[in-house]
């Protein structure tokens, strides 16, 4: 825990300290007590990035209406969360873009909150890994498409960790190259043959 130290005459009065000075809520902070004297308490507190997020999606999926839980599992590498629940779908319809939409506002969240922070990482009951086999494998056959046909194909909008898989799947294959286009969030993928050198 990279803390900062904080007193006052009680554990309201430093915690309160800590959440100005953190721009936070009580909820969102990991704290320890580090010392108790008669003259006050002293605790070592930072921002708890899974409380954060834990609280974010608690709100909003209140407020929306809806029946979504989200389990986070915090690692050195990556934050990891699983949404699960009976509107899950709402995620997960159009190609999953409003999760990919929640997963970039979690990320902005964060940033805005902590110095440093892992990647945040979020998926609807294996939902992601079914989309990257199935981006890859449209991507594959694009590119069949393009080495037989001799034209460009041009992929649907996609958000930046879809278009990220198709550019992937086809890095190594020397037949096509592959070039986002576009403006904003989502932006479409051309598949095409290589340019002459």
């Amino acid at each position: 825990m990279s803390a900062k130290t904080y007193s006052g005459v009680n554990l309201d009065e430093a915690l309160s300290a800590a959440c100005r000075d953190l721009n936070s809520r009580v909820g969102e902070l990991r704290y320890e007590v580090t010392a108790e004297r008669a003259e006050g308490v002293e605790v070592a507190a930072d921002v708890d990035q899974v409380a954060v997020l834990g609280l974010f999606f608690s709100e909003m999926f209140r407020a929306g209406g809806l029946e979504l839980t989200v389990q986070l599992e915090e690692g050195p590498e990556v934050l990891r969360g699983n949404i699960e629940g009976r509107d899950s779908t709402i995620l997960t319809g159009n190609g999953g873009q409003a999760l990919d939409a929640l997963q970039y506002l979690s990320n902005r969240i964060l940033d805005r909150r902590l110095r440093e922070h892992p990647p945040v990482r979020l998926d609807v009951s294996g939902f992601k890994q079914r989309r990257e086999v199935e981006l890859q494998e449209r991507a594959r056959e694009a590119a069949d498409q393009v080495a037989g046909e001799g034209r460009s194909v041009v992929l649907p909008a996609m958000a930046p960790a879809a278009r990220r898989l198709v550019h992937l799947a086809l890095a190594e294959d020397p037949r096509v190259e592959t070039e986002s286009q576009g403006n904003g969030f989502l932006k479409r993928v051309v598949i095409r043959p290589p340019k002459r050198r």
